[in-house]
């Protein structure tokens, strides 16, 4: 990608959280002019200084693009960025996708908005959006024609937070624009900073692929966990089983029961597309099975924690349990629709007292609670049952085998030597 002599900076990325960081960085990392805009002043200022707000980006690794990128709370610098791309989150409000930052970052872009910038939408939202909320909101606010005065497509984000093998730079980036010249120029802009770009023939076909891709991983979790729940009702060891069935070199991928599912992306993409498809009076069946099959999990786990005490004659109301592990998947701090939220929110009603111990978490908190913290564990004695919800790597330093508390796997790690599995 060549810099266009009018504008200040290459890039302007609106939002600095999981996606849009990691993009700031990778492009200040190729030598890229860029400018963040997010409105949290206090994220603005760790950015500034260094510190970086989230585990995939490290302190040195940002501070050492500080010279290429600096984060602002001023959206009128966004004008003077040839590209940019919008990365706010799309949260579910009540099961329902709330738009409202893309909208109002839309607005805050289309106030700044100037000639022939490229605008491109990352965040994950149901297919429509680019066109149908996007492009009015831009051209409303700045009178500017989309695909003539300025360029618009969509990339779905495919950050994996804490894979340490499929980054940003390494992983396909898949790419659309809403005519061929704003394709061409979106194209020419992730050239510059991924190794693969995958092209599509219109945003809503590359909005789809992000849920296509998330509510592949929902269904056949749900289609696990559903298995689970009936080989534990047939005394059938679901792990042998799943271990099994991989050793086929082909025809089979393997999934995992779990105690849910969590994340920024598995629990509300395919919410997004239900929302999509009940707007033209066809709901996806599968979908919608595979979503109360996995928000079912929490319940069911708290039952079989019911079951396992009673088993030991112990009963669930005012036992100690220790959760192991809260965040939503293994060695990372991110808490986002975690499974140990409804389940702790379902112990809390049973009058269960709650503990957790997680390395990477320093806070949890539910119904306004702050659930006590095991820093340093010396015994699991005093505890009816130790419930092991996230298998981070370094609770393979702890010798399971020696501890006499009940422990109850959801997970299926090979190093847990547990006394009760999912």
């Amino acid at each position: 990608m060549t810099s266009n002599a009018e504008f200040e900076y290459d890039l302007g990325v609106v939002g600095l959280g999981y996606v849009g960081l990691p993009l700031a960085v990778e492009s200040s990392k190729q030598g890229l002019k860029v400018i963040g805009y997010d409105i949290n002043p206090e994220r603005v200022e760790m950015i500034n200084n260094g510190i970086s707000p989230i585990e995939d980006i490290l302190n040195d690794e940002l501070s050492d693009v500080l010279n290429n990128f600096h984060s602002t709370l001023d959206g009128k610098l966004l004008s003077k960025c040839q590209n940019i791309v919008i990365s706010v989150p799309t949260p579910l409000t009540d099961y329902q996708p709330d738009l409202s930052f893309v909208i109002n970052a839309a607005k805050t872009v289309g106030e700044n908005l100037v000639r022939n910038q490229v605008i491109i939408l990352e965040s994950t939202t149901y297919p429509g959006t680019t066109v149908e909320v996007l492009i009015p909101n831009l051209e409303n606010t700045s009178k500017l024609k989309a695909g003539e005065d300025f360029f618009v497509g969509y990339s779905p984000e495919r950050i994996d937070p804490g894979n340490k093998v499929w980054k940003f730079k390494n992983t396909p980036k898949v790419v659309s624009g809403i005519n061929d010249i704003s394709t061409e120029k979106i194209k020419s802009f992730y050239e510059s900073i991924i190794e693969n770009i995958v092209l599509v023939k219109g945003t809503k076909e590359a909005e789809m692929v992000k849920l296509l891709e998330n509510t592949y991983r929902h269904v056949n979790i749900a289609l696990i966990n559903e298995l689970a729940m009936l080989c534990k009702m047939l005394d059938i060891d679901i792990w042998e089983v799943v271990n099994a069935a991989k050793t086929k070199p082909f025809g089979f991928e393997s999934f995992k029961p779990g105690p849910g599912v969590g994340g920024h992306c598995i629990p509300v993409d395919p919410e997004y597309l239900s929302f999509k498809t009940r707007q033209i009076g066809k709901p996806v069946r599968f979908v919608e099975l595979a979503q109360e099959i996995n928000n079912s999990m929490p319940a069911y786990v708290v039952g079989q924690i019911s079951e396992i005490l009673n088993k030991n004659g112990k009963i669930l109301n005012n036992s100690k349990i220790l959760l192991m592990g809260v965040a939503y998947k293994k060695d990372i701090s991110d808490m986002r629709e975690s499974p140990a939220i409804d389940i702790t929110e379902l112990l809390l009603e049973k009058k269960v007292d709650v503990s957790y111990f997680d390395p990477f978490v320093k806070k949890f908190s539910v119904f306004g609670k702050a659930i006590n913290k095991e820093d340093k564990i010396n015994s699991f004695d005093n505890y009816d049952m130790l419930l092991v919800l996230t298998p981070h790597s370094n609770f393979s330093d702890i010798d399971f085998a020696k501890i006499k508390t009940i422990i109850f796997d959801t997970t299926g790690s090979d190093f847990i030597q547990s006394t009760e599995r999912l």
